[in-house]
């Protein structure tokens, strides 16, 4: 995979940044210069919702203008579920000490980063949504809790649910219907608004008005999985073989840039 941390430059600006990968132009989170956490808990609710949102962003909704299929609310619907479930899990109360071991530390560890498909995604309500996730990781990487080794507070962990609490807020309005005083349960720590099953049956979109006749497909936009592989699996050893057969030819290459470009496996 790509060294995505290594090849950082720090900003002097909090916007989203550029990332070019196979000629694609996409997107990763604005960590400044903190590009480490000390939180376990943190790189790992980091690096779960960056790899979530680079697969929502190649799905095929992504480059079709007209609203989400219900399988792209339902995927929504299950990241925001997945992501609270995580927050909640870390999140301590004033009232409890913290999980600090009296004999054990162990080292920063960088913020794994996934570049997410945004800055060509041509529909406007996925679009929204992935630009909101992209501003909340941003926004997870410069807390303080990552000073903490394994949990945070009660306030950080709202901090953090609010710009993915507005995204599933949007949709919940804008293609549910549903009345924005009750979608404001979204916010609502005590009794928080999800949608519920019936919701997802009933789904219909027709009141949206369509633009079909002056749009087109956006052909060629999806990438396969082993094209992805670079970005979306980091880690993965080159197969035994591969190097030491002709190194230096394209199917070698190939076959290696494939399988993250890691260490050739004994």
């Amino acid at each position: 995979m790509p060294d995505v941390n290594e090849s950082l430059v720090i900003p002097t600006h909090d916007a989203i940044l550029p990332y070019m990968f196979e000629g694609v132009k996409w997107a990763i989170p604005n960590v400044g210069d903190n590009k480490e956490t000390h939180n376990m808990a943190m790189a790992r609710l980091f690096e779960k919702v960056g790899e979530h949102l680079q697969a929502f962003s190649v799905r095929t909704d992504c480059f079709v203008p007209g609203p989400p299929t219900l399988a792209a609310v339902k995927q929504h619907h299950n990241m925001f579920v997945r992501l609270c479930n995580l927050i909640d899990t870390n999140t301590k109360p004033d009232n409890m000490e913290r999980l600090e071991a009296h004999h054990i530390t162990h080292e920063r560890r960088a913020f794994k980063i996934y570049p997410i498909r945004y800055f060509d995604v041509k529909n406007d309500y996925c679009r929204r949504w992935l630009e909101l996730g992209l501003q909340g990781l941003s926004d997870i990487a410069q807390l303080s809790e990552n000073t903490w080794a394994n949990d945070w507070s009660i306030s950080t962990g709202k901090e953090m649910k609010k710009l993915f609490r507005e995204a599933y807020r949007l949709m919940v309005v804008e293609l549910f219907r549903i009345p924005v005083i009750e979608a404001h349960g979204v916010f609502d720590d005590a009794n928080p608004y999800f949608l519920s099953p019936e919701l997802f049956a009933g789904y219909d979109v027709s009141h949206i008005p369509t633009i079909e006749w002056i749009k087109h497909p956006a052909l060629g936009s999806e990438f396969t999985e082993d094209e992805l592989r670079p970005i979306a699996t980091p880690n993965v050893p080159v197969a035994p073989g591969v190097a030491e057969n002709e190194g230096n030819s394209p199917q070698r290459e190939l076959e290696r840039r494939m399988q993250g470009g890691g260490e050739v496996v004994n």
